[in-house]
């Protein structure tokens, strides 16, 4: 008996341990900086992940692990500020950030806020570890519904640990240095997470990135077909991602242009793939691949072709507005970040728009059905007709509910002050 005792109390404990590790995962590992840590930016509300069957530990719509933490190793459950060695947390971040990083000693997750970067990421992992584009997805997450400290800029992290190493201080050089050639600067706007950390609820499901091509992801940029060509030894992917940032710098004073037809309903469709929730920002941050361009309400309202009408208070895909990259080191981002605001403006102005007219509709009924109270109300017709009646009965409820709506204060304020019109059948 007591063997068997003793082999249940094992697997109770197995699995009690395992019921614990999954809890923790939800909330997953945030960093502990030092109170005197300062993050340079707001965390964008939106991150973009590429990962694939290759990739460095463990990445589905539930789950994003670290490599240390997908091999279950006694680090992951660390904080990087709370490793008894800096010079180890330094190692790891430079190691990281530098892909150098063996793997189970790897306790860091890359995310990028730039769509640009992950796109160009995308084509650079078919050519470079020739890996199908089918086996290459593409997640989004919702930075808001996450803890804080679970994203930190690598930025932040390079500066907050570069005392303790001279290659991460070379680093740091490295990624505020201008290209030799183009305008911008070797920032991709990476940011980390660590351990495991629980995706349901704030992330879409994985797209492949054949599924995008199919959608006409290639047509997004005149370069991304020859990407798609590219054979190991011909990417230069960090150097190419600033030259395509180029036009952001040469257009900056240029006047908005709107987006082709085409191209919208290419982004419209590309979006649709990653679900209602996340199709907004998808399609929005395809528009601001290039600079100036105006449309973002066009091409989401394109999405009432494919599916549910778009609907920003029922998806909760606005209020993207913090985050914007003072540097302007991350054009593209700011250019996501404005469009979808601006989208989420023009949908509020169109719905106000429809409502007016709703209103101003109503007010016409209402002066007619007056008009017609005055001409029959000494009339033993006409109004006296229970249908007239109930059609002017209708019209008063529809008259209070609009008031209810708009003036909820005056509503309340009048309630008791009169009796409730009944209905005369």
């Amino acid at each position: 008996m007591a063997p068997r005792n003793l082999g249940l109390g094992s697997g109770l404990a197995t699995n009690l341990e395992t019921l614990h590790i999954l809890e923790s995962n939800q909330n997953g590992l945030p960093f502990r900086p030092p109170s005197g840590f300062r993050p340079t930016l707001d965390v964008p509300r939106y991150l973009f992940r590429v990962c694939s069957s290759g990739s460095a530990g463990l990445t589905t719509p539930d789950l994003a692990q670290s490599a240390s933490a997908a091999s279950n190793y006694a680090l992951s459950r660390t904080c990087l500020f709370r490793l008894d060695d800096a010079s180890l947390a330094a190692d790891m971040v430079f190691k990281h950030l530098t892909w150098a990083s063996p793997r189970a000693a790897d306790n860091l997750v890359s995310w990028t806020s730039s769509l640009l970067t992950a796109l160009v990421y995308v084509f650079y992992r078919h050519a470079r570890f020739r890996e199908s584009f089918d086996d290459i997805s593409l997640y989004v997450v919702d930075t808001t519904r996450f803890l804080d400290f679970t994203f930190v800029c690598d930025l932040d992290l390079i500066c907050a640990f570069r005392q303790h190493s001279g290659a991460l201080a070379n680093l740091e050089a490295l990624r505020h240095r201008k290209h030799s050639v183009w305008a911008g600067s070797y920032h991709f706007g990476e940011y980390l997470s660590q351990g495991s950390l629980g995706l349901t609820g704030r992330c879409c499901s994985g797209v492949s990135a054949r599924r995008m091509m199919d959608g006409g992801l290639l047509d997004m940029h005149p370069r991304f077909a020859e990407f798609a060509q590219w054979v190991r030894g011909e990417e230069d992917w960090a150097s190419l991602v600033v030259e395509l940032r180029e036009p952001f710098y040469a257009q900056s004073g240029s006047a908005r242009r709107q987006v082709y037809p085409n191209d919208a309903q290419i982004m419209s469709r590309i979006g649709n793939l990653f679900g209602v929730g996340w199709r907004a920002p998808v399609a929005v941050a395809l528009l601001a691949l290039a600079p100036n361009r105006m449309g973002a309400t066009d091409l989401l309202l394109n999405f009432r072709l494919l599916g549910p009408m778009w609907n920003p208070v029922l998806e909760e895909c606005f209020d993207a507005a913090a985050a914007v990259n003072p540097s302007n080191m991350l054009p593209e981002v700011t250019e996501f970040q404005y469009n979808l605001n601006d989208a989420y403006l023009e949908f509020c102005e169109l719905k106000v728009g429809t409502c007016i007219d709703s209103v101003i509709d109503t007010l016409q009924v209402a002066q007619q059905f007056i008009t017609t109270i005055e001409s029959t109300r000494h009339s033993s017709s006409g109004i006296g007709r229970p249908e007239k009646r109930k059609r002017l009965f209708d019209l008063v409820r529809a008259l209070e509910g609009m008031i209810e709506h708009l003036f909820p204060d005056k509503s309340a304020s009048d309630e008791g002050g009169g009796e409730d019109i009944e209905e005369d059948t």
